[in-house]
């Protein structure tokens, strides 16, 4: 038998058993005692969310499985992960990374080389409760376990009529000199969003969000570029834009601005955690600002697919996702309607159908326009 088809057949086989597992098998002896291998990218609240809740829940319920969790801090280090798998899974070897969350970009590259499990219903049964769209959306090769949007958080003390539309809150801005700003988006995501949504004004988001690329395509952002540039005078500081989601929530919590594109999560979670003022709320504008999921993916060349898919199934339980939601205040990777009415309505500002991205190669081409087009190259 062929690597590919042993990997395949280990992976089958491997679901096979995990369902047995979780239809209560014979407890494991100590002796059988399997260490995961997990490599997470994020910030150290995405750390904090695995470190301190879902692994040692996840721990207590299968006390077969213990876990070694890299960190991979703002996704340092994972061109080398990718690398490492893509190795073994030419050297027909079984690699020591069970399960990696990572940017998009590794998952659509190794799609082609097959180095994912391509998941399902039979491998991990709780995968039913996720929309049919967002795993369509990767193939089935990554799994959703939390999601997020970029939204427009606003002070209420200040902004009685928060805008309801992109066109509105670009006369807003207009009106209220100063008193918004977006992070530089070479720095994060949700100053990504806002740039995207001043070039998806003028244009349609599917040309951009498919795996096709044509540079030609972009000259239709110029009017894009045209608006952002008139708008930064009017931003914070004549023109300042922050490094990252964090500062611009400082600069929130500081009342130096009103109002700022934000990821959601985040936004909740300072909100949560009083450390925005308590006359701050979130919601999502027409049309919406960009959002994702965050997926696992498993290495069809784990050396421990049973314990990987056991652990991916058992995030999309209710434990888990509430763990999510009160950790990092993040959306679940299950539909909503699985959900407490509590939770639901929790998000209901929110938590709705977002834009989608650009894809990898014109979002690196987004981020280094806008330094050329409305910056100038100078912040």
């Amino acid at each position: 038998m062929t690597g590919p088809c042993r990997i395949l057949a280990a992976a089958l086989v491997a679901g096979a058993v995990c369902l047995a597992g979780l239809n209560g098998g014979t407890p494991a002896r100590a002796a059988d005692t399997v260490t995961l291998n997990l490599y997470i990218s994020g910030d150290t609240n995405i750390f904090d969310l695995w470190k301190k809740s879902f692994l040692p829940a996840f721990m207590k319920r299968y006390p077969r499985y213990k876990a070694n969790m890299v960190e991979l801090l703002h996704g340092n280090g994972n061109d080398g992960i990718y690398d490492k798998i893509l190795a073994a899974k030419r050297a027909g070897r079984t690699v020591d990374v069970d399960l990696w969350e990572a940017e998009p970009g590794f998952m659509d590259q190794g799609i082609a080389e097959g180095l994912w499990v391509k998941l399902s219903p039979g491998l991990v049964p709780n995968i039913a409760k996720v929309p049919a769209r967002t795993l369509e959306a990767a193939d089935y090769y990554g799994m959703p376990y939390r999601g997020s949007s970029v939204v427009i958080g606003y002070n209420g003390q200040f902004i009685k009529n928060p805008p309801q539309t992109f066109d509105d809150l670009v006369a807003w801005i207009k009106a209220n000199p100063g008193k918004f700003t977006y992070c530089d988006p070479n720095t994060c995501g949700s100053g990504q969003a806002f740039v995207t949504a001043a070039i998806y004004r003028y244009t349609s988001p599917d040309k951009f969000a498919g795996k096709a690329y044509d540079a030609k395509e972009e000259a239709a952002w110029a009017p894009g570029w045209k608006l952002l540039k008139d708008l930064q005078p009017m931003m914070y500081n004549n023109g300042f834009h922050p490094n990252g989601n964090v500062a611009v929530l400082q600069l929130l919590a500081q009342q130096n601005i009103w109002m700022a594109s934000v990821w959601s999560d985040m936004g909740l979670d300072w909100y949560t955690r009083g450390q925005l003022p308590k006359t701050m709320k979130f919601m999502q504008i027409t049309p919406p600002l960009m959002g994702d999921d965050s997926r696992v993916m498993v290495p069809a060349g784990s050396a421990h697919l049973e314990g990987a898919l056991t652990l991916l199934n058992w995030l999309l339980t209710p434990e888990a996702q509430t763990m999510a939601i009160d950790m990092v205040a993040a959306y679940p990777g299950i539909d909503w309607k699985y959900m407490p009415e509590s939770v639901r309505q929790r998000f209901k500002d929110v938590a709705k159908a977002y834009a989608p991205w650009p894809n990898p190669k014109y979002l690196a081409d987004i981020k280094r326009l806008w330094h050329e087009q409305v910056v100038g190259g100078a912040q």
